[in-house]
């Protein structure tokens, strides 16, 4: 028998005498009792050229290393370094999730402001165009007004100053000062209707069309939009958006493709590592 077909003999099977003890029959009386036990396998058969006693002791050697070399790197203490580590992140990545649901919240609630103050403008574009609208009527109606003083004493000026020459001709004519009192109250009659067209003007170039310059331009882009909401939303809502979507990426790779891959990992090493020594005391090894 050659020596591949000793290797390969079924279990049970011995060797031709004269042929020795194949590697897999030494291994095998090995595991039952050692050297000796290997020996009285033997009989009275020699031992042959593929497996000798130093041979043997010496693949036996090998394993016993080996062993000792695994049990040494179990003594390293991963295990414990990789919880440790994991436990002392755990904290500062759950408040990492904790601050990211405020942040969260809080872009949320910057957008639910902006879109309210987007209505609030519509709702003042609204009164804007109807304030210029009844002081552009007040205007012509005063206008008109004038017109017809004008027609009515065949010359043009002011109304203030047409209506206050009316009413000096006509107090002029009550005796006894009489009209002093009445002359007061249309002094300060006329006073108002000059003050009407400077009102109407400061109104108008003062409060109305910066409003509408600013937020209800004719042509273009508010300038409230391209100077205050664009850039809260281009310069920081989206870019932190962006940013927290990076950072809860980051939480999720933690939790999928590291933290929970290695407690589990750790889990299986405890479990193996308790039959192990299972199996040891049991068999008193």
């Amino acid at each position: 028998m050659s020596t591949t077909d000793a290797e390969h003999a079924p279990a049970g099977t011995s060797a031709p005498e004269g042929e020795g003890m194949t590697r897999r029959q030494m291994l095998a009386a090995a595991a039952g009792g050692g050297v000796a036990l290997a020996a009285t396998a033997l009989g009275s058969a020699k031992v042959g050229s593929l497996v000798t006693s130093a041979q043997y002791d010496l693949e036996l050697n090998k394993l016993r290393t080996l062993l000792a070399m695994y049990e040494q790197l179990e003594k390293v203490g991963l295990d414990a370094v990789l919880t440790t580590g994991m436990n002392v992140m755990r904290a500062p990545f759950d408040a990492v999730k904790g601050g990211l649901r405020l942040v969260q919240d809080g872009i949320t609630a910057v957008e639910n402001a902006i879109q309210s103050f987007r209505t609030s403008l519509d709702n003042l574009r609204g009164a804007t165009e109807a304030a210029r609208g009844l002081l552009a009527d007040l205007a012509n109606r005063y206008h008109a007004a004038e017109s017809l003083i004008d027609g009515a004493l065949g010359k043009a000026q002011p109304l203030a100053q047409s209506i206050g020459g009316f009413f000096t001709a006509l107090l002029s004519k009550i005796p006894f000062g009489i009209g002093d009192n009445i002359k007061n109250a249309i002094d300060a009659l006329v006073k108002l209707i000059q003050d009407i067209p400077t009102t109407i003007d400061a109104l108008t170039a003062q409060l109305l069309k910066p409003l509408a310059d600013t937020f209800f331009p004719p042509s273009g882009t508010a300038t409230v939009q391209t100077g205050l909401l664009d850039p809260i939303s281009e310069k920081l809502l989206q870019p932190l958006k962006s940013f927290l979507a990076n950072v809860e990426s980051l939480v999720d790779h933690w939790e999928n493709d590291f933290s929970t891959p290695v407690q589990s990992a750790l889990a299986q090493r405890a479990q193996l590592r308790q039959e192990i020594d299972d199996y040891r005391r049991q068999n008193k090894l």
